[in-house]
Formats: C-alpha cells, structure tokens, sequence
C-alpha cells in the first residue's frame, strides 16, 4: 500500500481533519497491527472490532476508524458505518491508479475464471487479483490496497449474497471491462429466483463506463438473451452458436481438456491443464479479456496452456495407486453438477466415488436441489456417492431412487470411517462441498492412513 494521509482518509468517510500523519497500512485484525497503521473496527454477526480499539492502538496503531467513541480522543476517525467506510477508502485509494480493472462476478466458477483471466493478463502485465475468493465487502478491499504503480492490470472478484452488495463493490473497483460466468441458484435463499440473482449481478454495470465491455456466458439462457445497449456485449459459449467466441470439439482426457477455439473468423487449437467443459468456458472468457487487453491469439492460448489451478479447485494427486480429485474450495448446485460431469468423461479402472455434504443458502429450493444432484450423479453413471449432513440426505435418496449407490451418514467422521477401508488401486475419489464442510479433512486422512 502506497502512503495516505489521515487528511486524505478523513476526506474518503466525511471526517474533517488537517492531520498529514501518514498511513502505510490499514488493518482489520487488532492481532496482526503493524506500528503506526489504521485499525478499522469492523462489526460482524459474532464480534465487534470496537471492542479492540484500546489494544489496537496499545500495540501500535496511530488512529482507528470508528463509529462512535470519545469525541475527543485525537486517535478516533468518525464514520457512520465502518465497513461502509473501510469501502469508501479502498474506492479513494483505487482512483489513484491508472491500472485497468476487470471486474468478475456470477453464481458460480467466478475464481477459477479469475485465476485463468490473472493467468492470462500476467503473461504480458504486471497483474494483481483477489488472494483465494478474498470478494466482499472487507476481501475487495483488501485487495485494492495492494495496487501500486507497477500493475497494470487487477482481476477483481465480486461476490454477493444480497442486492446491493455487487453495486458497493464495483462502485469503488471501477472495472474497465467485467464478465458474468453464469446465473445459478447459489444464494436464491435470499434473492428470491434466478432472474433476482442476474438482477444483483448485474448492478457491476454501476460502477463501468457507458460503452465498455460486458464479457457474458452465452451458454446460460439468461445472460444469453440479456441486453444493454449501453455497454459493448461480448458473448462466449460452447453450444450457443451465436456467440462471437465459441469452442468445437472438446475433448476430455484425464487431467486435461483440448479444444478449438472459433473467434475472429480463425479456429485455433487450445489446452488447458485441467478438466470439464465448464473449464473450458472460464478459458474462452479469459480469452476474450486478453482481446480486450490487446494480447494476440497466440500468447493468450500459450497462457492457458500454463493455468495452474489452485488451492482445493480440482486438483488431481496421484497417491498410492488411486486418484484423489480435491475439489473442496465451494459447492453450488451448478458447480456439482459441472463436476460430476467431468468425472463421468474420466478413464478409470476401478470405481468413481463422489464424495459430498451439503450445498447451503439454498432456500425453499434446498431438499430438490440436493435430490436433482444425487439424481444426476446415478444418471452419469458415478459408482457409488458418499455424503453426509441433513440436506444431503436429499442427495441419497435422489441416488438410489435412480438406480444408483449411495451411502449417507450423520457427519464426515463417519463418512470417513466407512469410505478409507473401501478405497482400492485404481478407484478416483471426487471430493466436492463448501469450504466450510472442511472435507479436506478426510483428504488428510486418506493421503495419512491410505
């Protein structure tokens, strides 16, 4: 983070102050305070950041922003709402930089698209994005004071749960240009349907330039007969054929998926080290950010050959004679099934097992939602499927009432108890859920006992 000037923050949250006193860091976290940084006392549902003021500054930082307190303590910068506040600096901070935005928002896929766009641009730019799915109000923020002068292109991923979220954050990034990967049902608990979650999507647009590019999958029914005349529509897809960007002939093989990429009048061989035609859609919009940023075919086809997933997002090991697939970074309705999917396409000599829990905010939607996965999963032919938790007794009986296997239990303990013993040579586990099922857990045990 480049230095500001308390003046400068003040004038960001509409407090007046002359104080010149430099900033270096912002800090949410009264544990990690750094000597003479700004504390922000941010509230949550479980904990309230003004409760740790006092230590903040004890350990060393020079002022805190907050809500209410001693009107006459010198340290104290005074804004109605702090998170709101911790945004509206985050938004001055970014205006001022040259560096231009793509903006990322959709139901699913968001940061894989993320992470292959940030592959793409960083083979030519110096790029920053959003560390893992750091895309909310206090994650976007964050990432926006990384920027300094030596980028020249961010990736910036917005995430929501609620209207209003998205048009809070692209108000303060300011993208140059945004994709939407697709309107799931991730969220419908709170935004009521499908065409309340492309509403909230879509408020990205408030914060972009009449005339910029709208980057949108044209494979999705919605975003597919979407239209605004004020922006520049950019469609990519595999079966849509009116899309501008197109891929043919897909092609799956264990770990890694070829296409051809059809833009511009031209067909063009492609690879990317990973599996699922949903991979291939996130490629072909990473494709079209790198026409928009200038790059030519050729080194954007390079750059996605060399995408390296992340983190828990489909990551084959190889362990001891069976495959573990750990895809345990988060779970949608979409995301599962895009994934079982691709793990029918995969060569395999012993059995398929698809290892779940259960999909949250999900709603009134929850118990069908759950039971149309399970059925999907009996239908694509995977041997067996364990889950465990409530919701995903849906799961079991979508399963087995489609002529499948599945086993169910109470929680991942016992699930893992009864599924370590059954693996054998040559079987492939797909493990898919929400972080916060925390089934990596059962990985570790596999690749410690197995």
């Amino acid at each position: 983070m480049n230095p500001m000037t308390i003046k400068e923050i003040g004038a960001a949250v509409g407090f007046s102050t002359a104080d010149q006193t430099l900033i270096h860091t912002i800090e949410t976290d009264s544990r990690t305070i750094s000597q003479g940084s700004l504390f922000v006392a941010l509230r949550g549902e479980t904990f309230d950041g003004h409760k740790y003021v006092a230590s903040a500054l004890e350990k060393g930082a020079a002022y805190a922003l907050v809500d209410h307190g001693d009107a006459n303590d010198s340290c104290l910068i005074f804004c109605k709402d702090t998170e709101q506040g911790f945004l509206d600096i985050a938004g001055h901070y970014r205006d001022k930089f040259a560096v231009k935005i793509v903006g990322v928002t959709g139901s699913v896929g968001k940061t894989t698209t993320k992470e292959m766009i940030a592959s793409v641009l960083e083979s030519r730019f110096a790029t920053l994005k959003n560390e893992g799915n750091l895309n909310n109000r206090v994650g976007m923020p964050k990432t926006l004071f990384r920027l300094d002068e030596s980028h020249e292109a961010a990736v910036i991923e917005m995430g929501m749960n609620q209207f209003g979220e998205i048009s809070d954050l692209t108000r303060r990034a300011k993208p140059d240009l945004a994709v939407i990967t697709n309107i799931g049902v991730q969220h419908i608990e709170f935004l009521g349907s499908r065409e309340g979650i492309l509403k909230a999507k879509m408020e990205i647009r408030e914060g972009m330039k009449a005339g910029s590019a709208l980057i949108l999958c044209g494979d999705d029914d919605l975003l597919g007969s979407f239209e605004d005349e004020n922006f520049r529509i950019i469609r990519y897809g595999i079966d849509n054929p009116s899309c501008s960007i197109r891929a043919e002939e897909v092609c799956e093989n264990n770990g890694e998926t070829t296409f051809v990429l059809c833009a511009q009048g031209k067909k063009m061989k492609a690879r990317i080290p990973t599996f699922g035609r949903h991979n291939v859609l996130n490629a072909l919009a990473a494709y079209a950010v790198g026409r928009e940023f200038g790059m030519e075919d050729e080194a954007i086809i390079a750059a996605l050959n060399n995408y390296i997933p992340s983190g828990m997002r489909q990551r084959v090991v190889e362990h001891n004679g069976f495959t573990v697939v750990e895809d345990c970074y988060n779970c949608g309705p979409d995301s599962l099934k895009a994934a079982t999917a691709a793990f029918a396409t995969m060569n395999c000599s012993g059995k398929k097992v698809l290892v779940l829990g259960d999909m949250l905010e999900l709603g009134d939607y929850a118990n069908q939602l759950h039971y149309d996965c399970g059925k999907f999963a009996a239908e694509q032919g995977i041997t067996a499927v364990y889950c465990c938790g409530t919701l995903s007794e849906h799961t079991y009986q979508g399963v087995v009432e489609n002529g499948g296997e599945a086993h169910h239990f109470a929680t991942k303990e016992e699930m893992a108890d009864a599924l370590l013993p059954a693996i054998q040579a040559g079987d492939i586990l797909w493990f898919k859920a929400s972080h916060g099922v925390h089934l990596e857990d059962i990985i570790k045990r596999i690749y410690e006992e197995c």
